[in-house]
């Protein structure tokens, strides 16, 4: 299996102002449950530095950060375990249902964590002069962050995979499950957006083999290939 390219997608597009010239911001999304962990990691395993929002986003919330007095002030104090952290689980199910809270919530953090990631971005530059730096964004296109990176690579699965994935991982019913499936972008119209995607739906090797080819894409695209990204 090739890697899936979106022909629509121009080589310009997106392009970030202002970055070093030495490396290129790469973004990776997918709707959750999609495998999106899994393709980072096989990038990682290439040598890929990868910074990744989740991680950024729980450190965000540490108790005792402004972003975690801010929620604190926000958020009913059930929304906390006993230690002080964030119940991101309660908090995930309670936005499905109020777009009010969710905006408010999201207000708190998407600055908090995009400032973590920015501070990964400098560092890299910095101490590693990457060609590409891979930033891992679940809710790229919810965020309307899409048009800061270079290239989008989305990461997608059919929408049964997911929920059973989802179902599994999080011990949740099918009905939370099909909810928070819900709350996100349609994946057509992500689809619709990206430049190159990975069908997560199948085998690890699959994977593996798609995640080999969108490399090269990049590798090449770097190297100032004039060919326009295609099909392998």
């Amino acid at each position: 299996m090739g890697v899936e390219a979106n022909p629509s997608k121009d080589r310009s597009a997106g392009k970030p102002q202002g970055k070093p010239a030495a490396a290129r911001r790469i973004a990776l999304t997918g709707g959750i449950a999609s495998g999106k962990s899994t393709v980072s990691d096989l990038f990682r395993q290439k040598g890929a530095v990868v910074l990744d929002a989740d991680r950024a986003a729980r450190e965000a919330v540490r108790p005792g950060t402004r972003s975690w007095r801010r929620l604190r002030e926000l958020l009913r104090p059930d929304f906390f375990l006993e230690d002080g952290e964030l119940n991101r689980r309660r908090l995930r199910l309670r936005i499905i249902d109020d777009p009010s809270l969710r905006a408010e919530v999201n207000a708190v953090l998407h600055p908090a964590v995009m400032e973590i990631i920015k501070e990964g971005w400098r560092e890299a530059c910095s101490h590693n002069r990457e060609a590409f730096v891979l930033f891992d964004i679940p809710l790229l296109y919810e965020a309307g962050l899409d048009g800061r990176f270079d290239r989008v690579i989305l990461v997608y699965a059919p929408p049964e995979v997911q929920v059973r994935r989802l179902m599994e991982r999080d011990g949740v019913s099918r009905e939370e499950a099909e909810r928070t499936l819900a709350m996100q972008m349609p994946i057509d119209r992500k689809r619709a957006r990206a430049h190159l995607m990975i069908d997560n739906g199948g085998s690890l090797e699959a994977t593996r083999r798609q995640v080999d080819a969108v490399w090269r894409v990049l590798a090449r695209e770097v190297a100032g290939s004039p060919k326009e990204l295609v099909r392998e």
